[in-house]
């Protein structure tokens, strides 16, 4: 893989963007109410525990995609990473009460973009290590 097809997005993967999904809700959502339960949501600060929680959960997703998968697979993760964001929403309305200084379509798009931003850029972190092992494998082999 070179340097220049990394710059080169094609069409959409849908068996990634699904396994991106599906991972985003085993990987990150279930751990989520294995260890917290709902409780969480109701308590001071949870709220912000809760996004670190998520935000970092789905940047580990994202990037082992990104890691495992054969070619460039940017585009699923964040995608999948809005999907995921989308289902938290509709479980969750708890993040909308608390917004201060936003409009609620700024807040929507706002977060919907850092959403893309970050499982994008975990799954470029992922790409580029995969690029690396490859290359280390070419060399010693």
């Amino acid at each position: 893989m070179n340097n220049a097809s990394m710059f080169r997005l094609g069409s959409v993967n849908w068996q990634w963007l699904v396994v991106t999904y599906c991972f985003l809700i085993l990987f990150s959502l279930f751990p989520t109410f294995l260890a917290f339960g709902t409780q969480m949501f109701f308590q001071p600060y949870a709220t912000q525990w809760f996004t670190m929680w998520t935000g970092s959960s789905m940047a580990v997703v994202c990037g082992y995609v990104g890691l495992r998968s054969r070619g460039i697979t940017l585009l699923e993760p964040g995608i999948a990473s809005l999907l995921y964001a989308l289902t938290l929403f509709l479980a969750f309305e708890s993040p909308l009460e608390n917004m201060k200084g936003f409009s609620r379509v700024e807040f929507w798009i706002g977060f919907f973009l850092l959403v893309f931003v970050i499982g994008f850029g975990a799954a470029a972190v992922g790409e580029w290590l995969q690029m690396q092992r490859e290359k280390k494998q070419a060399a010693s082999g």
